[in-house]
């Protein structure tokens, strides 16, 4: 590492380079060219050359931005430039341990408004909120007429947990300058966090009176409603705010999610699919395109987005993890491993290499190299995580005892995880040892009471044992737990059909889950088999044909659907779907049972 001591003995290490004195800007207060000059071939010594004409770019823009920091009155001496410059080229790489430093040093020498501005900022953006609002407050008090010096010392206040004190600098700032729309919107925002949504709707219809054209008052309007769960007020404001900003992406993705909070999740695809078409470069709507894709089943989809993304921030990670996943589901092995390389290519030592390796492996069937990269993990942060990884290729390969064992350890290390009796159980019960999982559960749930996730699960093992009373008992503990759980109102629902009892209460529980969640094609095959029971043979089409549209050919489905086109008449296009599934899935009873026994 290149090394060079300053005037006053101190070391800078790793300041950049600068390719000539003559590109140094001419004329900066107090600051003779040659002076410049030398300062400027003193850093090209450091070393580290970015290179060339990219550098020379960066530089002058560096300096005449550094001469805008000093007023007219205050002499930029040679010294005052080599800080500046070592505290904004070090900001640029990430390095608070010479930046911070250079910055005090500048803000000592220069306390100037534009100064301290530079070196807030900088101190926020290196994680340094202490020294951060320290600056912002002398840059707030050294230039009160600038609206932005008060807003960011509030954002500053409010990351430092004090919000009472954000929000009584907002409105003092507000009342200081009544026309900023800005302020209006943060405080508004602010009060609403705290629950004074009345003042903040106040506030925000106070703007728009004064401002119709504000497209940012409208979007926090549309957050504000929202944040109280009235998704359709949201939508209208947002659906205004695009009007006055139709390029506007954050506001086409709360457009969006506000429709889909409606229950309206393809008009919600459409949007986003639309906005995307019209910009190829939108990143966070084809993120969120991607997580709309998956909610509805569109695993194939949201990969495709997702490739695309990658080619757009081809430096984020988290979309290389989210592609490396989807790429595993969807059998791409070299996408999979292509995903894998530039993982590693980013984060060369982290230990999501050794697993999504080991993920890979798993999903090729290839269990020794899957616990080979597996066990890499022992000792990191993800060693429980990779446990139970290696617990499931064991349960894969037909070594049941050694699955449930590698569960027991991992257990005894975490005895309060809810999530481990979890699987065990899932294990258990997929070699029908209904009691071993009930008993399991149980256990769970003397620690975990009111664990809504360990309730559920009692509730499919109580039925898998035809403990009718027991399945009833503990989906009603889940859904006063967690009032909207669509699965548990699916689950009461369906099960009072498959016994054909009371189906009056089946029917009010699945109209409550499709009312939760009228997307799921789950809950779109139960209730539509619930319409046929009833007689309704169009209602129940139309809900078997929506959730075919999104789970495909799966044999319970095509029973249900063929079912009711018979009893529609449609008897040859009946015998074709069921023909069809059974060639997919040739052990299926239900398929076998309705060809024989329309």
């Amino acid at each position: 590492m290149t090394q060079t001591v300053a005037k006053n003995g101190g070391t800078i290490r790793n300041i950049g380079a600068l390719t000539s004195p003559a590109h140094c800007p001419q004329g900066l207060p107090g600051l003779q060219a040659a002076e410049a000059g030398a300062i400027v071939s003193a850093l090209h010594r450091t070393g580290n050359c970015m290179g060339g004409k990219a550098w020379r770019c960066w530089a002058g823009l560096i300096l005449l931005g550094l001469a805008s920091m000093a007023e007219a009155s205050v002499q930029l001496t040679g010294e005052d430039l080599y800080y500046l410059l070592s505290a904004e080229f070090a900001t640029q790489k990430h390095d608070p341990e010479i930046a911070i430093p250079a910055w005090k040093h500048s803000v000592d020498q220069l306390p100037t408004a534009a100064v301290l501005a530079a070196a807030s900022k900088a101190a926020a953006q290196l994680g340094d909120l202490s020294q951060a609002l320290r600056w912002a407050k002398r840059w707030h008090e050294l230039a009160p007429e600038d609206s932005e010096s008060a807003r960011f010392e509030a954002g500053l206040l409010l990351a430092d947990g004090q919000e009472p004190a954000a929000i009584d600098l907002l409105q003092a700032t507000l009342a200081r300058f009544p026309e900023d729309e800005r302020v209006s919107s943060e405080l508004a925002e602010l009060l609403a966090q705290h629950g004074r949504f009345g003042d903040a709707e106040r506030l925000l219809h106070t703007v728009i009176q004064n401002h119709p054209d504000s497209a940012a008052a409208q979007l926090t309007l549309g957050r504000l409603a929202l944040l109280q769960k009235h998704p359709r007020r949201a939508a209208e404001a947002f659906a205004k705010a695009l009007q006055l900003r139709p390029d506007w992406e954050e506001a086409v993705v709360l457009y969006a999610e506000s429709l889909r909070q409606q229950g309206s999740s393809l008009a919600a695809l459409q949007t986003v699919q639309d906005f995307c078409a019209a910009h190829p470069s939108a990143t966070d709507a084809r993120a969120y395109l991607a997580k709309l894709y998956l909610n509805l089943g569109g695993q194939t989809q949201a990969y495709r987005v997702l490739q695309q993304l990658s080619l757009l921030r081809p430096d984020e990670p988290k979309i290389w993890d989210q592609l490396l996943l989807l790429a595993i589901g969807e059998s791409d092995w070299t996408g999979a491993q292509q995903a894998l390389e530039h993982l590693r290519e980013l984060s060369p030592h982290s230990p999501l290499n050794s697993y999504y390796q080991g993920r890979i492996a798993e999903a090729r069937k290839d269990w020794p190299k899957a616990r080979e990269a597996y066990e890499k993990l022992a000792g990191t942060p993800l060693a429980d995580e990779a446990q139970l990884r290696m617990a499931q290729t064991y349960y894969a390969q037909g070594h049941k005892n050694q699955a449930l064992l590698e569960l027991q350890k991992l257990q005894a290390r975490h005895p309060d995880d809810a999530q481990i009796p979890l699987l065990r159980a899932q294990l258990l019960q997929e070699e029908a040892e209904y009691g071993m999982a009930a008993q399991i559960l149980d256990q769970a749930l003397e620690q975990h009471p009111r664990d809504p996730a360990l309730w559920y699960a009692r509730g499919i093992v109580a039925e898998q044992q035809k403990d009718y009373a027991g399945m009833d008992k503990a989906m009603r503990i889940v859904i006063d737990l967690r009032p909207d759980d669509a699965q548990a109102y699916n689950f009461l629902g369906y099960s009072l059909l498959e016994r054909h009892k009371q189906l009056p209460e089946a029917g009010a529980y699945l109209e409550k889950a499709i009312q939760i969640a009228p997307e799921d094609p789950n809950i779109q095959d139960s209730i539509g088999w619930y319409y046929h029971l009833q007689g309704d043979q169009k209602k129940a089409l139309y809900y078997l044909q929506k959730a075919h549209a999104q789970m495909g050919d799966e044999p319970e489905l095509l029973n249900h659907l063929g079912r009711v086109l018979w009893q529609m008449g449609q008897q040859k296009e009946a015998r074709a779907l069921w023909q069809r599934g059974l060639k997919k899935h040739p052990d299926s009873r239900q398929l076998q049972e309705a060809l024989l026994h329309p």
